[in-house]
């Protein structure tokens, strides 16, 4: 019966990992909206899972370490140069942004199986399906506990409790749903629910992101004059740009205050030069500038590119950045996967949150296991493809006598 439980857990364990941070989350957002009280389950949750993460890889793989302990050794020496550098939230905040690179690590080692990989991007279709009925219920209905903001700024994401955590799930959703179903990516009625509820999430990265979608899927599957469309999506993204910035909405609103640029960055620019930039040249050394320091989050910039950096200085910037990339990158993806992944990366870089948020990292751990599963697949169905042309060239050749 334990031999059994346990074969169990293995096959579906990054499933119930994957399943059990969107309810710990949903069930924060919900009793937050209840009750007003604040659940300490998701972070237990994920404070678990990160114990028993590195204690999997110190006993099993204690080499992969190695990299974790090279990053703390880096904001180490950062915020040892820095006055008032070590504090309980700066630990946690360091903590957070290893979270990631820590789960690549663990599924890097701990490999799974094409099924349990199917399994996996099964049980993500099914959340982010019901996540997109729940936001269509809370435009429908004005649900308080499924908007993306408080206050008055339009915008629903359901049962994710940050707006970044929703947005990056959907974009990473569209990159996969792209990679498996292709050309077919509309045909599937789930896949429109989930692309349709993504226009009501009400966040830039996610407009931005869905545009560049359509772009992508236009210029590979339609058969029109791509001049032509290029011109036609050119013109309908000034327009875009011109009625969001310049006429309605908040982001006009923030336009006539504070300037495009901080309603472009929504006000990153601001807590950059107000806030980050002012603290980096009265409190930084020559080695916080290699390695960083921060010993206030409230000096944060909020856009990921900065932040890294100001975490980890130009030395463990670099090699954070390093060590992630290679974590991720198992696979080799086609051309319009790899401008989809890299309009993500710019978006996250000018956004902020993608590395720092820990439920963002089990989404980052899908897409790196289903883009794997689709190259694998892509290559069984070229060498079958490659057999059945060799068959029939060898039964279909001129007789010789």
């Amino acid at each position: 019966m334990l031999k059994e439980e346990k074969k169990r857990i293995n096959v579906h364990g990054v499933s119930i990992l994957l399943l059990l941070f969107f309810i710990t989350e949903a069930y924060f957002k919900v009793v937050l909206f209840s009750t007003g009280e604040i659940s300490l389950l998701p972070q237990v949750t994920k404070g678990i899972t990160f114990v028993c993460l590195t204690l999997y890889l110190l006993i099993k793989k204690p080499k992969q370490l190695l990299v974790i302990g090279g990053l703390f050794i880096t904001f180490l020496i950062g915020q040892i140069a820095i006055a008032n550098g070590f504090s309980i939230s700066i630990l946690i905040a360091f903590i957070k942004l290893i979270f990631p690179i820590l789960l690549l690590l663990f599924f890097l080692n701990y490999k799974l199986s094409d099924s349990q990989r199917e399994l996996l991007f099964m049980f993500f279709e099914y959340i982010m399906l019901f996540n997109a009925f729940m936001i269509i219920v809370g435009v429908l209905f004005n649900v308080e506990a499924f908007h993306s903001y408080l206050g008055d700024r339009f915008g629903f994401n359901g049962l994710f409790v940050s707006t970044a955590t929703g947005s990056y799930a959907y974009c990473i959703a569209l990159i996969c749903l792209f990679a498996k179903y292709k050309k077919a990516v509309f045909k599937k009625i789930p896949n429109l629910i989930i692309i349709f509820s993504m226009f009501f999430i009400g966040t830039k990265v996610c407009y931005l992101f869905l545009f560049s979608f359509f772009v992508i899927y236009l210029w590979k599957y339609m058969r029109f004059n791509k001049k032509i469309v290029g011109c036609l999506l050119l013109l309908f993204s000034c327009m875009c740009v011109y009625f969001v910035f310049f006429k309605f909405g908040i982001f006009n609103e923030i336009r006539q205050k504070h300037g495009l640029m901080s309603s472009l960055m929504s006000y990153r620019d601001v807590l950059f030069l107000e806030r980050t930039l002012p603290f980096i040249k009265g409190n930084w050394s020559i080695v916080n500038y290699l390695f960083g320091g921060v010993s206030d989050l409230k000096t944060k910039s909020q856009m990921e590119f900065v932040d890294i950096f100001y975490f980890f200085g130009i030395i463990g910037g670099f090699f954070y950045y390093s060590v992630f990339f290679k974590a991720f990158l198992i696979f080799k993806p086609n051309i319009y996967i790899t401008i989809l992944l890299s309009v993500l990366f710019i978006i996250v870089l000018l956004a902020g949150n993608f590395f720092s948020y820990p439920s963002v990292a089990i989404y980052i751990v899908v897409l790196r296991e289903y883009l794997k599963l689709n190259e694998q697949n892509q290559h069984t169905q070229y060498a079958y493809s490659q057999f059945n042309n060799a068959r029939n060239f060898k039964y279909c050749r001129p007789y010789n006598k």
